[in-house]
């Protein structure tokens, strides 16, 4: 599984049609949170420049950005689907990406 999107890199620098992947995708129990739940989605993301560049140069060619390349989200035990299907419903409502879609 994989999307597609604009990603805004900051200081008014973005790359159109990049290659998004999530890699890690896990479920992760704190035990003293005083606001929210206590069980944490904790996923990473992968940017690249396109699917060839994934496909043949690997971590060299990864796109650093801060904003969209870890996450720490709220877990509900009652949810039904796993966690990267999870995972990349977040990452589609990220405020740094536009133009989503599914490979």
């Amino acid at each position: 599984m994989a999307i597609t999107a604009t990603v805004d890199l900051g200081n008014g620098v973005s790359k159109a049609s990049c290659y998004l992947i999530v890699p890690t995708a896990y479920v992760k129990k704190f035990p003293k949170i005083e606001v929210g739940s206590k069980f944490k989605l904790i996923y990473d993301v992968h940017i690249y420049k396109d699917a060839t560049d994934r496909e043949n140069a690997g971590e060299r060619k990864r796109i650093p950005c801060r904003e969209v390349d870890h996450f720490k989200i709220d877990y509900d035990l009652d949810a039904t689907d796993n966690p990267f299907k999870l995972a990349y419903a977040h990452l589609k409502t990220n405020g740094k990406l536009s133009s989503v879609s599914d490979v």
